[in-house]
């Protein structure tokens, strides 16, 4: 007895077929081997043709029953996942309109947003928790709007999975968590959102019938089991889009509970049990898979573009031919935490919706040629990536979701122990890596729509982790290579902004960040000068000490062991790192390589020379520098004298104007 499972995606589509008895996957194909062709009339614009989608799907599953040799009536349940928010329209005969609208089209965004804006953020987000933004049901206004002729002649919309659907069955239906990921459904109400049908007037009865996503939802046919190669009458018991099902695979269920992948763009996808939404939009909220039986099981999506296809443009643009990933992941192993510097922002696949759909593009940050190596840009590159996790994670951890373990499958970049070990130090979190898919997970799933299994979690049973990524890289070091990310991604963020487009209030909020920032680098400033001297004077003690140790005769044990117990505590106190460079490496992060510029221009000078530049630059007042130094005010002046002559400065050359400039 098997159960057959597909992942139905817009680059490929997955098959796989598991046996109950065993409980063993007998086979995975992949169809087509190459990805499928997107139509893009115009920028932004991204379409395929279902048809297309139908053909391979017979391939896949013709391709799966003759590798594995088993009679197609064995097949007790089919489960299919999806690529998620694609709009295919057809007519009253099945026949599709038009090419469907993909889930990465965007010509929809204006209409969402003005949705967003006149309906009411806080009306659509305590309704819907999201924007109608760039979704199914905005962009079937768009074909209204600028197609009529085919808007007239729908006679049912579907998501991608509905067509395959409708292909296998003859008849047309959806899932509530398919109108939950079209915003076609309001979750206060807990039912159609016919409110914003109203508004984008959308007549209702395009919508299909809705069926449970774990029941018969239909079953195969007479013309596509020629097609197909399946038994007639073999169910349909499984339906879900590719995030929710990639959640399912991985046992990932329950509130508190996150899943993640990082394939051409990276997702994390965590369970809540009421509904909550970010004011910001910055992520999505969509029914999980076990929304129906408990109307309490939510999955907050977080989308990064910018994610895979970046590591996969370096392999493809910077690795020498014939590398791959495993030797990159060798070279990466070579480069330190931070990769000495380099810096890589990921996002270079559109707009983000973390940024409040900002497109930001990539970014390398500090390359030098004569330092810098391949091996550097692969660290910076997955580090990069990682970082955007942790940036993304936090939003979610903001509204309250616990992020203390995260479930992610075994086919993309968390294959990488150098990307996972980054997130799991900087998150204090455990990686459990499960060897599944999300082809696997809708075949057991559909099992439990045809009764073979009592629940998901007897379906689920075995689906435990092989790998378990934990912190286990340095976190301070983890940590300031992230700050220094996050600066590079403030530059991005804020170097095109207009001063005069920003309100009042918010300028006069970077003002005082301003300050705060200035007076948080004398803080930081006076607080590593009072550890530098009180080092120094634990120096002396631990000198003097010694001497006296050395001095005590031999009649005075108790003297001489106390002594020795008094060295080998100050001993034991001295830091491994020099807290001036640590000061020096944090004063860089806030002040953009501020000492790395001072001592390039100037190479000759001393630790106090680049001590007494540092308070100038800060403006500390020639009372406030001698207290850090602990010198007379008459000496604070000499040393300024000096530091004159060293810099070279022409007569009439104000010092603190000099420095600022660097």
């Amino acid at each position: 007895m098997y159960l057959l499972g597909y992942d139905i995606g817009s680059s490929t589509i997955k098959a796989a077929l598991y046996n109950v008895e065993t409980g063993d996957v007998v086979g995975i194909v992949q169809y087509p081997e190459r990805d499928m062709d997107m139509i893009s009339r115009r920028a932004g614009w991204a379409e395929q043709q279902p048809e297309v989608w139908w053909q391979d799907f017979c391939m896949a599953t013709r391709r799966l029953i003759s590798q594995c040799e088993i009679h197609p009536a064995r097949i007790k349940g089919i489960g299919i996942g999806y690529q998620m928010h694609g709009l295919v329209l057809v007519d009253k005969d099945l026949h599709v309109l038009r090419p469907s609208i993909i889930w990465c089209d965007s010509r929809a965004v204006t209409i969402g947003r003005q949705a967003f804006n006149d309906m009411g953020q806080e009306h659509c987000l305590m309704n819907y928790l999201n924007s109608p933004g760039n979704f199914t049901a905005s962009k079937l206004k768009w074909v209204k709007d600028n197609e009529p002729d085919i808007y007239h002649r729908i006679h049912k919309i579907l998501l991608p999975g509905d067509y395959i659907a409708m292909k296998l069955s003859g008849h047309a239906t959806t899932t509530i968590s398919g109108l939950t990921e079209g915003i076609f459904w309001n979750f206060r109400e807990k039912q159609i959102a016919n409110d914003l049908l109203e508004y984008y007037d959308l007549e209702g009865d395009l919508l299909t019938e809705t069926v449970p996503t774990f029941s018969v939802q239909g079953k195969v046919t007479k013309a596509a089991a020629e097609m197909t190669g399946l038994a007639p009458g073999t169910p349909i018991s499984y339906r879900a889009g590719d995030q929710p099902n990639n959640a399912l695979a991985l046992n990932v269920l329950h509130p508190g509970e996150i899943a993640a992948t990082s394939g051409t763009s990276g997702v994390v996808y965590g369970i809540v049990d009421r509904p909550i939404f970010d004011p910001k939009s910055r992520v999505n909220a969509f029914s999980h898979v076990n929304y129906e039986d408990n109307h309490d099981r939510i999955g907050i999506l977080l989308c990064l573009n910018g994610a895979g296809i970046e590591y996969s443009w370096m392999k493809h643009q910077v690795a020498r031919s014939g590398r791959n990933y495993s030797d990159m992941e060798r070279m990466v192993s070579s480069v330190p935490v931070g990769s000495e510097g380099v810096c890589v922002l990921p996002f270079g696949n559109g707009a983000e919706r973390i940024f409040e759909n900002k497109d930001l593009n990539a970014h390398i940050f500090n390359l030098q040629f004569n330092r810098h190596s391949r091996a550097h840009l692969f660290r910076a590159s997955l580090e990069g990536v990682a970082f955007s996790f942790v940036y993304g994670i936090n939003i979610l951890k903001e509204m309250g979701i616990d992020v203390d373990v995260i479930r992610v499958g075994n086919d993309n970049m968390f294959r990488s122990k150098v990307f996972a070990m980054t997130i799991a130090t900087l998150l204090g979190s455990q990686i459990e890596v499960v060897d599944t898919t999300g082809a696997i997970g809708a075949a057991r799933a559909a099992g439990v729509g045809v009764g073979i299994f009592n629940d998901l979690e007897d379906a689920l049973q075995g689906v435990t982790p092989h790998i378990i990524h934990e912190p286990g890289l340095n976190f301070d070091q983890c940590s300031r290579a992230f700050a220094h990310w996050k600066s590079c991604l403030g530059k991005i963020l804020h170097q095109n902004t207009d001063q005069r487009n920003i309100p009042k209030k918010l300028r006069e909020n970077i003002a005082t960040l301003k300050e705060e920032t200035k007076q948080k680098s004398k803080d930081l400033a006076s607080m590593a000068l009072k550890i530098d001297s009180k080092k120094k004077l634990l120096h002396d003690f631990e000198t003097r000490l010694s001497e006296l140790l050395n001095n005590v005769g031999t009649n005075n044990p108790a003297v001489k062991k106390e002594l020795r117990n008094l060295v080998k505590l100050i001993q034991q106190d001295k830091q491994e790192v020099n807290d001036w460079d640590t000061f020096q490496e944090h004063f860089d992060i806030l002040n953009d390589d501020y000492f790395k510029r001072l001592q390039k221009l100037h190479s000759g000078l001393s630790i106090v020379e680049m001590k007494l530049c540092t308070l100038l630059k800060m403006k500390l007042s020639t009372k406030e520098i001698s207290t850090q130094l602990n010198l007379s005010v008459r000496g604070v002046e000499t040393r300024r004298y000096r530091l004159r002559k060293k810099l070279n400065l022409k007569k009439g050359e104000k010092l603190v104007s000099y420095l600022e400039k660097i």
